[in-house]
């Protein structure tokens, strides 16, 4: 297993641990990406949406390069697949919140 991947990995699931703190348990909504103060939903759901995405993607960010030693390259697509449907997911979540209200 290659260290620098392992490091690197650990970087990021720290910086997504973080940001999943701030923006679930802070309700820190500035750390969202398009995040506009006119936004008329429920804030709190939006930020619990956004904080479980960013623990997950943490957790999986950490287990990856475990999986690429052991399973291969499949599980680089599926944390792709993973990271991908989520943001759209959420990019259709949160506008519905937006509109909900």
């Amino acid at each position: 297993m290659l260290w620098g991947t392992l490091v690197g990995c650990l970087f990021a699931s720290l910086f997504l641990f973080g940001s999943a703190y701030l923006i679930w348990y802070k309700k820190d909504l500035t750390f969202i990406a398009g995040y506009d103060e006119k936004f008329k939903g429920d804030k709190d759901r939006l930020a619990r949406a956004y904080g479980i995405f960013c623990l997950a993607s943490g957790i999986l960010t950490v287990l990856l390069p475990f999986a690429l030693e052991f399973i291969g390259s499949y599980a680089g697509a599926l944390f792709g697949i993973w990271i991908t449907v989520g943001v759209v997911v959420l990019a259709f979540y949160s506008q519905s919140l937006n509109k909900g209200s």
